[in-house]
């Protein structure tokens, strides 16, 4: 077993043995907030894994690692350009 540091709170997190690089893990401390895994030769680091919620629907989807403000996602057979407010992204028409 090991453990990694959230990226938003410093919290401890255990890493299953089962875990691989590029899986999203929940943060233990903050509900709703997880992060994105790589392992490495000095063991696991983690980045913050961004979600959105679709405006109309209501639906969370969470971002690719390499969504950048401006870009398109698709949700309800319509587009949304993503913005980064305040350190987090949301939809916008």
């Amino acid at each position: 077993m090991n453990d990694v540091r959230c990226p938003g709170c410093v919290a401890l997190t255990e890493v299953r043995a089962d875990t691989r690089s590029a899986d999203l893990l929940e943060c233990a401390n903050r509900a709703g907030q997880s992060f994105r895994l790589r392992r490495d030769p000095h063991g696991w680091s983690a980045t913050p894994a961004y979600r959105v919620s679709c405006p109309a629907c209501g639906e969370v989807t969470t971002l690719p690692v390499d969504a950048e403000p401006g870009d398109t996602v698709r949700c309800c057979g319509r587009p949304y350009r993503l913005t980064f407010e305040y350190g987090a992204f949301a939809e916008e028409t």
